[in-house]
């Protein structure tokens, strides 16, 4: 089955998945040349466990576009914005994903894996950095899965994102979840600035944990068949709302 989306939304999913290419090329630049010496390559595989939790960070965002774009027959500005901003944001974020990432690694090593040792104040910055870009982008994720799971479909025809009826459940669960991320971030935040991070560096990371437990929970007490993927009948039945809608 061919992809049924319209062509300005390809195009746009096409920049956006352009941008997550772009970030996780950098991310792998970041990790030094390996074919200038022995030691070169050697220092490029201790850096494989920072490298591999941030490509784990940024393949999570690329995936929850990726599944939102496959559920949404039609989009509309206000989601085509959302999605820019993504592809802004993502190109920004890789870096201080990628620093934090390392800088953990290290200090989880007890300095064996290729880091830098932070201060108090520098681990509070870094933490805010990281926290604001993930709560912004969880955020975005949660409003444009909620634009597309609350709304019914005859009621946005023409002026407003198109997802079939069978999506919406997984549409509504997706909102949900990224909500809760959204919220673990500015938690996380919050800890940096008022909690005691001369003794307690790992605290921030925790609503990050809460979150990861809360959602594994919901996926495997509550799981949900995937429903199938659109077909030309989606698109017959969109095309022949739009007409009626027009036409009133």
């Amino acid at each position: 089955m061919g992809d049924l989306r319209t062509v300005a939304g390809k195009r746009l999913d096409g920049l956006v998945d352009g941008a997550f290419a772009f970030g996780i090329t950098i991310l792998i630049v970041g990790t030094g040349d390996a074919t200038i010496s022995y030691d070169g390559l050697i220092a490029t595989f201790a850096q494989v466990p920072a490298f591999s939790l941030s490509l784990l960070i940024i393949l999570s965002f690329w995936w929850a576009h990726r599944q939102f774009s496959l559920m949404t027959l039609h989009n509309d500005w206000i989601n085509d914005a959302l999605s820019i901003i993504v592809m802004f944001v993502i190109l920004i974020y890789v870096f201080p994903v990628s620093f934090l990432t390392r800088a953990l690694t290290h200090w989880l090593s007890d300095a064996a894996l290729p880091g830098t040792g932070l201060l108090p104040f520098q681990i509070r910055s870094v933490y805010e950095i990281f926290g604001g870009g993930f709560a912004l982008l969880s955020g975005i994720y949660a409003v444009m899965y909620a634009r597309s799971a609350y709304p019914d479909e005859d009621d946005t025809i023409g002026h407003g994102p198109y997802v079939p009826a069978r999506f919406k459940p997984a549409a509504k669960r997706a909102s949900y979840l990224w909500a809760i991320w959204a919220v673990a971030a500015i938690l996380s935040i919050l800890t940096a600035v008022l909690g005691g991070l001369n003794w307690l560096i790992w605290l921030p990371l925790v609503p990050y944990a809460l979150a990861m437990i809360t959602a594994l929970g919901w996926l495997i007490w509550a799981p949900s068949k995937p429903p199938p993927p659109l077909d030309e009948e989606d698109m017959i039945e969109w095309q022949r709302k739009l007409r009626a809608a027009q036409a009133d």
